[in-house]
């Protein structure tokens, strides 16, 4: 249950690049739902390092959100 938890967050991931890579903005609401899944899952194991991370990370794509909304047109 848990290999297919993490599976589909590395899925959902993955699809966030691949529409960074088509300039697709949504790609930065898939990260931020995948590092708070990430988070959550490393907080559980007791990952602490890597939880940092993926609060960076979150971060980092919350960022994103807003810096892309502000270029949008319709914004």
């Amino acid at each position: 249950m848990i290999a297919a938890f993490t599976w589909c967050i590395t899925a959902f991931s993955l699809t966030g690049t691949i529409l960074n890579v088509k300039k697709n903005s949504l790609c930065f609401w898939l990260w931020a739902v995948g590092n708070i899944a990430w988070l959550s899952y490393d907080l559980w194991l007791g990952l602490y390092s890597r939880a940092a991370l993926d609060v960076v990370q979150l971060a980092f794509a919350i960022w994103g959100i807003v810096a892309w909304k502000k270029k949008s047109p319709s914004a």
